[in-house]
């Protein structure tokens, strides 16, 4: 049942598909209304937990398999991000009453195809009991489950957040709200409250795993080496006629779903600057190609995730849409938006408004039959 909640302290804690660590945020909010409280920080996983995801991600049937394997790696997520907490509280005089826990995605398939093993599914590690101790803090978690069990994606759940955002900052709509994480995804608002949300293609995923494959990198720092190479323009196209990018929204992507580009000969015959260039134009052409299919053309448009710092991605889309795509100095000039907390400043709120009973999840965000409250709350106990 849904109600009127007093404003909390809440922290949100996401580690995204890229895995690169964890961002942490605190907002203050009854899950309809926030403000930030100017606390934020990033926090990379230990060399251990960022392997054991790699190698789940890698095989996450056979993760799933070996109890002692999945128990040890949740609960060297759940160490890591509750020393994620610790570290941002510690100095800040918060007190939050709340944890909002994503945990880390490892396999997410919203459809149950076949050639996927573990079925129609999605999953995130972390043992968020432990977290829950470890803080002393209650945490609500396992935000996607309910949504799919009541025939939903599980993704994305931003869209909420997103609108309360574009609110916030008064934009000119419609406008659109575009996170470019591992994968890439959008929210649409117009002014009469109708909003569309939904997986647009790969963001970061394909780029930063052809640099740890031929680069011996993690990514390309600010899209460098994309900057300097020239996409090719015919493969970019190509990639573009799968079948995902002409299906309608509500959808939703896995990480791996188009790891078969970095497998296509084209890409391997390229240097890593040209491959990168033409990685980068994939990534921007399935952002535009889902802007261009929205039911009105956007007024406003803000990047916010990691890949808003890929000056390649960005200067396709700047090329496109011009005056809609607000530069990256709006966030100073407006205040109370910073991008690249945009997805943990969404866990927090969606933490809230499991605790006040309102959705987390639409039929037009994930398809689920009816709009879903989501997450699990866990509190702590003694060890």
């Amino acid at each position: 049942m849904s109600g009127v909640m007093a404003e909390i302290l809440v922290i949100g804690l996401m580690s995204g598909t890229s895995a690169d660590g964890i961002d942490a945020a605190v907002l203050r909010t009854d899950g309809q209304h926030f403000e930030g409280v100017n606390c934020y920080g990033s926090f990379e996983y230990r060399p251990e937990t960022r392997a054991g995801i790699w190698k789940a991600v890698a095989d996450a049937q056979q993760h799933m398999r070996d109890d002692a394997a999945r128990l040890h790696l949740d609960r060297l997520i759940a160490e890591d991000h509750a020393n994620a907490v610790s570290g941002l509280i510690k100095d800040s005089g918060l007190s939050p009453s709340l944890i909002g826990f994503h945990g880390q995605t490892i396999y997410h398939n919203p459809s149950g195809d076949e050639g996927h093993p573990l079925g129609r599914t999605t999953i995130q590690l972390g043992d968020a009991a432990l977290l829950a101790r470890r803080c002393g803090i209650p945490v609500v978690h396992d935000v996607r489950r309910a949504d799919m069990m009541a025939g939903g994606q599980g993704a994305p759940l931003a869209p909420v957040f997103h609108a309360a955002m574009l609110a916030r900052l008064g934009v000119a709509l419609p406008a659109v709200m575009v996170n470019i994480g591992g994968v890439a995804n959008l929210t649409w608002v117009d002014g009469s409250g109708s909003m569309i949300g939904f997986d647009t293609g790969p963001g970061n995923a394909l780029m930063d795993d052809y640099m740890r494959l031929y680069c011996d990198a993690d990514f390309d720092k600010g899209g460098a080496l994309a900057e300097n190479g020239r996409a090719d323009h015919a493969l970019v196209r190509q990639w573009l006629d799968l079948p995902f990018f002409a299906e309608g929204w509500p959808k939703s992507l896995d990480r791996q779903a188009f790891r078969h580009c970095l497998d296509d000969k084209n890409l391997l015959a390229k240097t890593p600057a040209d491959a990168m260039a033409s990685l980068a134009l994939l990534t921007a052409g399935s952002i535009g190609a889902a802007i261009d299919r929205l039911p009105l053309p956007p007024s406003s448009i803000l990047i916010a995730g990691g890949g808003r710092h890929n000056r390649c991605v960005l200067a396709h889309l700047r090329g496109w849409y011009g005056r809609a795509l607000l530069e990256p100095d709006f966030s100073t000039a407006k205040g109370q938006f910073f991008p690249d907390m945009l997805e943990a400043e969404l866990m927090a709120f969606l933490a809230a408004r499991h605790m006040a009973g309102l959705p987390t999840s639409f039929p037009e965000t994930t398809g689920c039959h009816h709009p879903v409250c989501g997450g699990v709350l866990v509190t702590p106990v003694s060890q």
